[in-house]
């Protein structure tokens, strides 16, 4: 048994270490294919649900007004403890009369320009809620990152099984030279 090109057999030459080693290669493989792809599919779900509750209790609690900028938009780095993007001061109006403040707005835009601004129940200036894009690459992304934190588990789990099954066998052929080496040096004179 064993040994010959087409036999499915395990090699007469090959010890159960490496049975084992060969076997838990196949099983990490396996593992490997069907649990990460099923683990990032789960990981990218969860995150895209769960941005899309924040973003429908965003819209649900804010509504948004139109505002004309009174300035060009500047970018936030200019002010000390700004937020990052950019910003304007800008005029809108609501139920009770006309308010002007300085809000977040897109780039680059003009004075004169409409923009929408996030106002709370108070009426208060609030952060935008996420884009509505956002879901989805955020779960896209949360699924990538979780595929690749995968790949790199199996590969260190992969490299750690190699190295104690090297050390293993490093340690089986020394004590079976142990064993040989007297008898190979008197049998030939070494």
């Amino acid at each position: 048994r064993g040994g010959r090109a087409g036999d499915a057999g395990p090699s007469t030459l090959e010890r159960p270490v490496d049975r084992l080693e060969r076997r838990l290669r196949v099983l990490l493989a396996v593992v490997a294919l069907m649990a990460v792809p099923l683990l990032a599919g789960g990981v990218g779900q969860a995150v895209y649900g769960h941005f899309t509750l924040v973003r429908h209790t965003g819209l649900a609690r804010l509504h948004p007004v139109t505002a004309t900028l009174l300035t060009p938009a500047r970018s936030s780095d200019d002010r000390a403890g700004a937020q990052s993007g950019f910003h304007a001061l800008v005029r809108w109006s609501d139920r009770n009369d006309g308010h002007t403040g300085v809000v977040p707005v897109r780039a680059w835009l003009q004075r004169g320009a409409h923009a929408t601004v996030w106002l709370d129940a108070r009426g208060d200036v609030a952060a935008p809620p996420p884009d509505r894009d956002f879901p989805a690459t955020a779960g896209v992304a949360m699924g990538c990152a979780t595929v690749f934190a995968g790949v790199t588990v199996a590969f260190g789990v992969r490299w750690a099984l190699d190295r104690s099954f090297d050390r293993r066998r490093l340690a089986q052929w020394a004590r079976a030279w142990e064993r040989v080496e007297p008898d190979w040096v008197t049998r030939y004179g070494l």
